[in-house]
């Protein structure tokens, strides 16, 4: 009741004008209602710069615009001007002979909601904010190294004019659009940013900007925020790409993925995503609903700690050089990994956590990607296998039926085999995915402490201490989708100190020299690059940093009261700011 008291008051908050049926006035469309299942927003990181999970990124992609903009029509980057672009900076490029410069134009009508006008300013500090290391930034993994310590990614980001940005790489690279697009601007002079080589960045941390924003742009700008309770946006009235209809987007927490469903069902919800595949049925049979399918993009792992949890380091040194990683008692041996692999029925699993909504992955790429290797089986289940694999790794069956060391190569002799294995509390998908997964290793041998905490906890323990045994998440392809993971995998990108995004600390040289070689192709040659990406799926198939699981089907849903509802796969509110709230 209390949440409901709340939700009723915030959309009282942001109501402008009566609600009429189809009312087409900015602000007068009725405020769009979404759940968000576990209090999984970090909303201690509302600027853009800083937010490390999707239900963050969903909120303040509504306040902050992309450099480079993307087509719902071909799923492909595009510019200003173009169909379906909307809330996007640059009108144009151009891309040196070398591949090493980009010059980007910007639109010159934009401005912040306090009415200063946005420019390369903006776009540079965003930049220069990231690659100070001084925020903590998840895009400081994108500042990042090939095999043999080069640095990749951007080298420096250069102001032309106010409205022209130019972007100079220290290698070719395949994905420099959708590096350029990961960093979001945001308004500089708020930080008192002075355009000074020796600005202090340090003024970013903990600045009232992580928990209200105030200062957008966008078709919404902040509004209000209640901890565990919901945040809010209203219309942006005077928005210089079109008039905003809805008066509003309120996000708000539910404990779980059944209640998100209940919520919408009742009404006090009007826009759904992410809901489980148990009620995905319900939603296209309900009376009022318009649910739209799409091939995933989205995919659950178990991530293995295959360093020494007790010294967490990063992966490399700030020359370049490699950082011993140590191992992990446990995982550190790749036959314990392979192991737990055959032993988990991950088409069970699709059955049983996804009501077969859903497709194995026989590695890191997903079947859909143009990259995907058909030739790669995924590995099978076989406990028969698993239990021979943890034999030979000096992992037998004890007296009391639990397996212990007895020759293994990392742990003490004597270690029973057992560890403990989190994921983020509230996701029924991924607590279902762990119970199976605790009950089949149970059948080996292997005790497995399965926890299902709250997603900051997570986030702390694993993306930022490095101290865990194993883990469940998943990780949604960017848009538009590329198969480079050097992000994933690479171990410039392994940094405790930055939640870098290679938290099992894995490394192979032969990867990383391929992973490299794939983002740096001449041409960008989509058929050469593939070649390589088959390899780089055989290599991380046979490494197993993840236990490989599933692929899962995309569904978006909304109250048929929401006219102008037209979502699109990955960007399903692309014209957000059309929305119609025809009734209340």
């Amino acid at each position: 009741m209390k949440k409901a008291v709340v939700i009723l008051v915030t959309i009282a908050a942001l109501m402008v004008a009566p609600v009429m049926a189809l009312a087409q006035g900015p602000g007068e469309g009725g405020p769009i209602i979404e759940g968000n299942f576990g209090g999984s927003v970090n909303f201690g990181a509302m600027n853009p710069l800083r937010n490390n999970d999707t239900a963050t990124n969903e909120y303040t992609n509504l306040l902050f615009p992309s450099i480079i903009g993307a087509s719902p029509y071909t799923q492909d980057f595009a510019r200003v001007g173009e169909e379906g672009v909307f809330s996007a900076l640059a009108t144009d490029w151009e891309v040196s002979e070398d591949g090493l410069v980009y010059t980007i134009h910007l639109r010159q009508d934009a401005k912040w909601t306090d009415g200063e006008p946005l420019t390369a300013e903006d776009v540079k500090f965003a930049f220069d904010a990231v690659a100070s290391g001084v925020i903590d930034s998840p895009l400081y993994g994108l500042i990042n190294y090939d095999a043999a310590g080069n640095p990749l990614g951007i080298a420096e980001v250069n102001i032309i004019d106010d409205y022209t940005v130019e972007y100079v790489f220290n290698q070719a690279s395949c994905t420099a659009l959708g590096t350029i697009g990961s960093y979001r601007p945001v308004p500089a002079h708020v930080f008192g940013y002075d355009g000074s080589e020796d600005f202090d960045f340090s003024v970013m941390v903990d600045h009232e900007f992580d928990t209200a924003p105030s200062v957008a742009y966008g078709p919404f700008q902040f509004a209000q925020f209640i901890p565990g309770e919901a945040v809010s946006a209203s219309a942006v009235l005077d928005w210089n790409e079109g008039p905003v209809i809805p008066s509003g987007f309120i996000y708000t927490d539910v404990p779980d993925q059944t209640v998100l469903v209940e919520q919408f069902l009742a009404g006090q919800t009007n826009y759904i995503e992410g809901a489980p595949v148990s009620r995905r049925d319900d939603l296209r049979n309900a009376p009022g609903v318009v649910a739209v399918d799409f091939p995933g993009n989205a995919w659950d792992y178990m991530a293995f700690n295959l360093a020494d949890p007790e010294n967490p380091q990063p992966g490399r040194a700030p020359d370049g050089s490699v950082i011993d990683q140590g191992n992990h008692p446990i995982f550190g041996d790749v036959r314990v990994r392979r192991a737990i692999q055959h032993a988990i029925n991950v088409p069970e699993i699709i059955e049983g956590a996804v009501f077969g909504e859903g497709s194995q992955m026989p590695a890191n790429i997903i079947p859909t990607s143009w990259a995907f290797d058909e030739t790669l089986d995924p590995i099978p289940y076989d406990p028969e296998m698993a239990a021979q694999l943890l034999d030979e790794a000096g992992w037998p069956v004890g007296p009391d039926g639990v397996r212990v060391c007895q020759g293994c190569m990392y742990a003490e002799e004597g270690t029973p085999f057992e560890f403990t294995l989190i994921t983020n509390q509230g996701n029924t998908r991924r607590e279902a995915i762990g119970v199976i997964i605790q009950d089949a290793l149970f059948e080996l041998g292997i005790n497995v402490d399965f926890q299902a905490v709250d997603f900051q906890t997570l986030l702390d323990q694993t993306f930022g201490a490095q101290t865990y045994d194993a883990f469940i998440l998943g990780w949604q392809e960017g848009f538009p989708s590329d198969p480079d993971q050097i992000q994933l995998f690479h171990s410039s990108n392994d940094d405790p100190s930055n939640q870098a995004s290679n938290v099992t600390s894995y490394y192979n040289p032969e990867f990383e020299r391929l992973a490299v070689e794939a983002n740096t192709v001449p041409g960008c040659d989509p058929e050469e690059r593939a070649a390589i990406y088959h390899q780089i799926q055989r290599i991380l198939q046979e490494d197993q940093p993840y236990v490989w699981l599933f692929v899962q089907n995309l569904m978006y849903a909304a109250s048929e009261d929401v006219v102008n509802f037209e979502p699109y796969a990955n960007v399903p509110m692309w014209n957000v700011h059309t929305w119609t709230i025809s009734a209340q």
